[in-house]
């Protein structure tokens, strides 16, 4: 098939989900690349745009989104965690949603995670909860109880996953990556600029690749009907898939970070400051 033909299958495929062993092929040829590149650098510009209306929100509203944010996701969370570790919670919960309770309590965190500033915080600290909590219980109802649920120790290794990558994205936007800055202070501000830029421009192509790579690790799992151990109806692309979208938004901390780069460098301040991990972004 020609690149463009492979494109086109790509492209109808992802928006249709009508993924099959033809798309799989498409996924693993050169159009990826032409497909994902673009692809990363408008999601980036997207996630870019987000946040400046979540800065705005946050303006208007005069105090964090997460104030409203956060109590919602942790109730979702509980009772999502609650179904997971007991039979009779969950028959109630399915009864009360129409068996869509799993849908509504992925859904509504990420809606409401769009809603803040800088949702790889969100994402870190309940991804770390969920996975403490889930260990805690499984632990308990080993020693204790001597049962357990066979997904307690497959689950929190995706989630591990999940917290780590969001993490270095939002230390991305923190500048603790990269940074170098004991000999780059030395430099005047055009070779401090220089290398700065090189450093975000390195994030993009590495986006790009990490997108692509990732695209097709998640088709080909979607396509074998992959399942998390443990579970009877846990796909594991539902997990993978959340690196793709990591990887876009880390895109566009680096996009960020040229922008406010260039208006340091017009402006009197100095272009590099002291990183802290953790800090406020």
């Amino acid at each position: 098939m020609s690149v463009w033909a492979d494109m086109s299958t790509i492209i109808t495929a992802t928006v249709t989900g009508d993924i099959n062993f033809k798309v799989v092929k498409a996924y693993r040829s050169d159009a990826a690349w032409l497909v994902f590149g673009p692809l990363t650098l408008i999601g980036a510009v997207i996630f870019y745009y987000r946040e400046k209306l979540a800065v705005r929100l946050e303006e208007r509203l005069g105090y964090s989104a997460t104030r409203f944010t956060h109590p919602i996701i942790a109730v979702m969370l509980t009772v999502g965690e609650a179904a997971a570790f007991l039979d009779p919670v969950a028959n109630v919960l399915n009864t009360i949603t129409g068996d869509n309770l799993r849908l509504l309590v992925v859904i509504i965190p990420v809606l409401l995670i769009l809603l803040e500033r800088t949702p790889e915080r969100t994402i870190v600290v309940y991804c770390y909860i969920v996975m403490a909590v889930i260990i805690f219980v499984g632990v308990i109802q080993r020693f204790v109880f001597s049962v357990q649920a066979p997904w307690s120790t497959t689950i929190p290794p995706l989630l591990f996953m999940i917290m780590a990558w969001y993490g270095c994205t939002f230390n991305i936007r923190l500048r603790t990556h990269l940074s170098f800055s004991e000999f780059r202070t030395k430099l005047g501000r055009k070779g401090q600029l220089f290398w700065l830029t090189m450093d975000n421009v390195l994030w993009l192509i590495f986006c790009i690749i990490i997108v692509t790579t990732t695209a097709r690790v998640t088709v080909n799992t979607y396509d074998n009907f992959a399942i998390v151990l443990g579970t009877d109806d846990i796909m594991r692309w539902w997990f993978i898939l959340t690196m793709p979208m990591c990887f876009i938004l880390l895109a566009t901390r680096a996009i960020e970070n040229i922008i406010e780069d260039l208006g340091k460098y017009h402006g009197d301040g100095p272009m590099i400051e002291q990183a802290v991990i953790g800090g406020d972004a």
